[in-house]
């Protein structure tokens, strides 16, 4: 049961695998203690399930200090509650929950019972498994059209391809797909789309054809075509966000 400090490598030996282990070692989950497999495995001495609101009070007894960059937690994430949520660790704290570096997650879009696995960054905890990070807000001038992406309002003018995808891709976005676009102009009225069946416009997809590209929208939703990417006849373009 006593702890021994070796300056040379420990050599196991023994006739079969059974011989060549160390045994003995109590399941112990105080911080000074070297942990078994098995509580590695359960992983219950960073699991905490908080109770309800916006500071999530977390209670572990093999974490004895402030939780240094890198401490990895498990929150079982209590009854939604509207707003920023916050973390506070064995009386450390509170620390901001983070959907992503710097973009604080709401609380209401975390579903109850939730294993959210939290990794401090310095500062606040990020979210690490992205299924449940909430989902972000569309960008000015944008149109939700699910939870999965936005589109641009309104069409831009008419330009070559590259500087359609170049123009989107400084501004964080990028040209959509011919799904999105579907889906978005089946869905315009609802949403507040603009002219996408005024004239052809610009998709991301790939046709059948060497350098060239999907045009979408001119008369229809469904309407679709293919045009060369650049040197031919510029076409109108409209920036996706995923959110």
């Amino acid at each position: 049961m006593g702890q021994v400090v070796s300056d040379r490598a420990l050599t196991l030996t023994g006739a079969f695998p059974e011989d060549r282990q160390v045994t003995g070692l109590p399941d112990s989950e105080v911080s000074d203690a070297v942990l078994t497999t098995n509580t590695e495995r359960r992983g219950t001495y960073r699991t905490a399930a908080p109770v309800a609101g916006n500071v999530w009070s977390v209670e572990l007894s093999a974490l004895t200090v402030a939780p240094p960059a890198g401490t990895q937690l498990v929150v079982v994430a209590p009854p939604p509650t509207s707003g920023d949520i916050d973390l506070l660790v064995n009386g450390h704290g509170p620390y901001p929950l983070l959907a992503s570096a710097g973009v604080r997650a709401a609380g209401e879009e975390i579903p109850q019972g939730t294993a959210l696995s939290v990794v401090m960054d310095g500062s606040g905890f990020q979210i690490m498994n992205t299924n449940v990070r909430p989902r972000r807000p569309c960008p000015d001038g944008t149109l939700a059209v699910n939870s999965r992406y936005c589109i641009e309002a309104v069409e831009h003018a008419a330009v070559d391809f590259f500087v359609a995808a170049g123009a989107c891709g400084s501004a964080g976005m990028r040209l959509c797909e011919w799904g999105e676009f579907i889906t978005a102009c089946q869905r315009a009225g609802d949403i507040g789309l603009a002219g996408a069946t005024n004239s052809w416009e610009w998709s991301n997809d790939a046709s059948n054809e060497n350098n060239s590209a999907r045009v979408v929208g001119a008369g229809s939703c469904l309407s679709a075509g293919n045009a060369i990417v650049t040197g031919s006849i510029d076409r109108n373009y409209r920036c996706c966000y995923t959110r």
